[in-house]
């Protein structure tokens, strides 16, 4: 596998998005996630050129592990940990690559990422209270 420096990915980045963030300004868009895969310092970087594209944007890098460490994890947790990381390592170990893992049924689940990306499902109506509850 090739790594590409992170800074060269945060200039690509930034320059198809500057365009989208003022059009999504414009539209009264008030929030822009960009996930970055974590080590080398990349969403730094990303950050950086983001605010020196689009200076008006208010720019956080939060780390997933950081905000995860909020709580003692379950049983459950760790039993789904466990599940899901050796599901990936057997992955690697096949060279099945690009998959996202899952649990469908109590059964390990793996979609291919450009079908899982593409994918859209509808957010039912329990949950879209929940977030309208917890965003207030």
């Amino acid at each position: 596998m090739r790594k590409i420096s992170s800074s060269l990915n945060a200039r690509r980045i930034s320059k198809n998005s500057s365009t989208d963030f003022s059009k999504r300004k414009r539209r009264k868009k008030l929030v822009n996630i960009i996930v970055v895969a974590e080590g080398d310092r990349g969403a730094e970087d990303v950050a950086k050129v983001i605010k020196e594209r689009v200076p008006t944007a208010d720019t956080r890098v939060c780390v997933l592990g950081h905000i995860q460490r909020g709580g003692a994890p379950t049983c459950m947790d760790r039993l789904i940990a466990s599940r899901m990381g050796y599901s990936a390592v057997e992955c690697l170990i096949e060279g099945r690559h690009n998959v996202m893992i899952g649990i469908v049924n109590n059964k390990m689940h793996y979609t291919p990422l450009e079908k899982a990306v593409k994918a859209k499902q509808r957010i039912s109506e329990d949950w879209l209270k929940i977030v309208k509850i917890l965003a207030s």
